[in-house]
């Protein structure tokens, strides 16, 4: 296989036709159409990966056919949604994205391969952590995330099944984070004494 993976360019997003991989893949791995709440980044990829610096998205090509076969994201994380005891932010968290590889180029490593080049660009970008979540019944998706050391954080035992996972890539940056945090709380208990 001659498989390249580069980083998603404004030119390459119809040359590959990046959005309608997409939207095929969400429709064969959660029988779902467009639904705007889930979606919207796919519909503007641009703005959610390719304008904000600490934010990147990944293509895989199949040379030999030129055919786009997978996909990555990765942004700050931009939820409001508070998971479990964690304090999660859009500076020093990154949440992965719209992983997805083609049935057919399964077990052939192209999602460690994405994954390792978010876990690189994540450290150029000083993040600390990467968030994600799944679902039970994606396939082979739970068992890949564990091999790549990513731990469970909290099995909501939701309808859909969502397991919310993360990985710390830089613990010295958590503690950095954690101290100007508690510096922050410090200054702002010292202001409301006075």
């Amino acid at each position: 296989m001659n498989i390249e993976i580069m980083e998603l360019k404004k030119d390459l997003i119809n040359q590959y036709h990046v959005e309608n991989f997409l939207f095929r893949m969400v429709k064969e791995s959660y029988g779902l159409d467009y639904v705007p709440e889930y979606h919207y980044d796919i519909k503007n990829l641009q703005k959610y990966y390719l304008k904000p610096q600490k934010n990147n998205f990944y293509i895989a090509i199949d040379k030999d056919t030129d055919k786009i076969i997978a996909t990555s994201g990765i942004r700050g994380y931009d939820r409001e949604e508070i998971i479990k005891d964690r304090k999660y932010s859009i500076d020093d968290t990154a949440s992965i994205y719209r992983v997805f590889v083609e049935k057919e180029y399964r077990h052939h490593r192209i999602a460690s391969r994405l994954i390792q080049k978010i876990e690189d660009f994540c450290k150029r970008n000083y993040y600390s952590q990467i968030y994600l979540h799944t679902q039970k019944d994606s396939y082979g998706a739970l068992p890949f995330w564990l091999s790549q050391d990513f731990k469970i954080i909290d099995d909501t035992h939701d309808e859909m099944g969502t397991i919310h996972m993360e990985k710390v890539i830089n613990r010295d940056l958590m503690n950095i984070s954690s101290v100007n945090e508690n510096k922050k709380q410090i200054g702002t208990l010292i202001l409301n004494s006075f």
